[in-house]
């Protein structure tokens, strides 16, 4: 079954970095966009914890890394969108006693956009990318947070239904056989 949740998990990145690359492109605002494999790995770290966070987070921060056009240096995203997986993971993991909410969901997608966009920017001043502007960093979170939470009201919702079908076809199946 964890095969399944695996491929499933590699099945929405891989969509989430198709649709984010080609289409959500055409949308942006003062070149910002939807981070939709950031929502992804939110989701995810939030329906199964800090470890398939920080583990969706690279493999989607990877694939953003290598997907064309790439115009900076790879391992960037990976490490910026592992990092942020894994502390929505934790949230997950604090609030494990009871649902984290509509606001909790909001907040989280709001300091991950935050924590991604500074781990990218911060790691390209220190690689010395001329495309770094601090000072636009406030304006480009404000819109990424924006966009982000927006995506985040359809995509999490899903995403979490899906991990969480697939979890329950199993314990009903386990249920089904001690009985």
């Amino acid at each position: 079954m964890i095969a399944l949740r695996v491929g499933l998990a590699a099945l929405l990145l891989m969509l989430a970095v198709t649709i984010q690359t080609s289409v959500l492109t055409n949308i942006a605002v003062a070149g910002v966009t939807c981070d939709l494999v950031l929502i992804v790995v939110i989701a995810l770290a939030l329906s199964r914890g800090p470890e398939w966070g920080a583990i969706a987070g690279f493999v989607g921060g990877l694939l953003l890394d290598i997907v064309p056009p790439a115009d900076h240096t790879a391992g960037r995203w990976a490490l910026a969108l592992a990092i942020a997986g894994y502390v929505a993971g934790l949230i997950r993991r604090e609030t494990s006693a009871g649902p984290v909410g509509p606001l909790g969901v909001a907040l989280t997608v709001v300091f991950g956009a935050g924590l991604s966009l500074l781990i990218y920017s911060a790691t390209g001043a220190l690689l010395h990318d001329p495309s770094v502007d601090w000072g636009q960093f406030g304006v480009r979170i404000g819109i990424a947070a924006g966009y982000d939470v927006v995506g985040a009201i359809v995509v999490i919702p899903l995403v979490m239904w899906l991990m969480s079908r697939f979890t329950a076809t199993r314990e009903r199946r386990v249920m089904t056989r001690e009985f």
